[in-house]
């Protein structure tokens, strides 16, 4: 039997990821709000927000409620916008696929490890 070359695995798989409908998705969605400064503008206030507060909790700081309610509503209304929406929701889709190619190949190197 032949050896499986790595490298070439990893190329076609970079090939499926960035062939499939997930990935489209996001990068549609991500274009059309690169399209609308105020989307962008949205969009970064909720992620320094989050950042933030990761960082809090990180630190094992007491995480103010206010912060997590003024968070919980910018979302909610960022959300109101549907491009914005639409690339939170193909944002999370291609996180979830990725994280999970990433879990499968951590269990089978793992695996030999045992």
């Amino acid at each position: 039997m032949a050896e499986i070359n790595p490298y070439d695995k990893a190329h076609e798989l970079a090939r499926a990821i960035t062939g499939s409908e997930v990935y489209k998705r996001y990068v549609a969605a991500k274009s059309a709000v690169e399209k609308i400064p105020e989307y962008q503008e949205k969009i970064l206030e909720i992620r320094n927000q989050q950042m933030e507060f990761n960082r809090a909790q990180m630190l094992g700081e007491e995480v103010n409620s206010d912060s997590v309610l003024e968070l919980s509503q910018m979302f909610a209304k960022a959300n109101q916008i549907k491009e914005v929406a639409e690339f939170f929701n193909a944002e999370g889709a291609f996180i979830q696929m990725f994280n999970d190619v990433m879990e499968i190949i951590q269990k089978a190197v793992e695996g030999g490890f045992k």
